[in-house]
């Protein structure tokens, strides 16, 4: 991350709600509707069933994403025209899309992203004293330069996308860990396109001390704004 990025306050955050993200319509609409004011972002919570969302970085090699959906066992293959290879869904993860208004100028857009959402989620896990660190954590499922992590694990990830004027982030938060099935297919997955997973590079919200048992209703109840999410969707 730059430093210009790293000094410079980030972003404001807007939590407006949280869907299934099967209703969402990412590849006729990357923003799904949302809109934001230059230099904030809006974010909007995402549950998901038990699969794989394929960022843009698979989807344009489509011999990759057919190996992908014939792996036993792995679940809902979604597509994504954001960027990153691949975002894991189901019951221990929270997705989340998130736009932002790009202000004119704009430096180091990508790294203005990453930095207000990772500013956003120790924000959000300030009571329990998290910190996070932002860089590749190999062995994590989809690494690369925006994950961001506790002390080398892997608890969230980003992909990130410019266009127009706007930038679009999917992302995705470990919320507890997966069983051994799961993790099983979803080393298949990144098998198909590199490196396997490493478990030990791995964290969750649910094994963070003071947040045992947390589950992904009550990780979107600490993520989002309480006062504006419905109460069952």
């Amino acid at each position: 991350m730059s430093e210009a990025a790293r000094t410079t306050p980030p972003w404001p955050v807007s939590v407006v709600g949280a869907t299934d993200e099967e209703d969402l319509r990412l590849i006729a609409d990357p923003r799904s509707g949302l809109t934001a004011e230059p230099g904030e972002i809006t974010l909007q919570l995402l549950r998901s069933s038990r699969g794989v969302t394929l960022g843009s970085s698979l989807v344009r090699k489509p011999e990759l994403v057919a190996k992908i959906r014939q792996i036993e066992g792995i679940g809902a293959v979604r597509t994504s025209p954001i960027g990153g290879t691949v975002g894991p869904g189901g019951e221990h993860w929270l997705g989340f899309l998130a736009v932002a208004k790009l202000p004119d100028p704009c430096p180091n857009p990508l790294d203005r992203l990453t930095w207000s959402l990772r500013a956003f989620l120790e924000e959000r896990l300030s009571s329990v004293g998290v910190r996070l660190d932002q860089g590749r954590v190999d062995g994590a499922w989809c690494p690369g330069f925006s994950d961001l992590a506790m002390e080398g694990r892997k608890l969230a990830g980003l992909g990130l996308r410019l266009t127009g004027g706007w930038g679009l982030v999917r992302g995705v938060v470990a919320v507890s860990p997966p069983d051994p099935e799961e993790l099983r297919s979803l080393d298949a997955c990144h098998l198909v396109f590199g490196p396997g997973l490493d478990y030990s590079r791995l964290t969750s919200l649910a094994e963070i001390e003071g947040l045992a048992g947390t589950d992904r209703e009550a990780a979107i109840r600490l993520l989002g704004d309480v006062a504006q999410l419905p109460a069952k969707m």
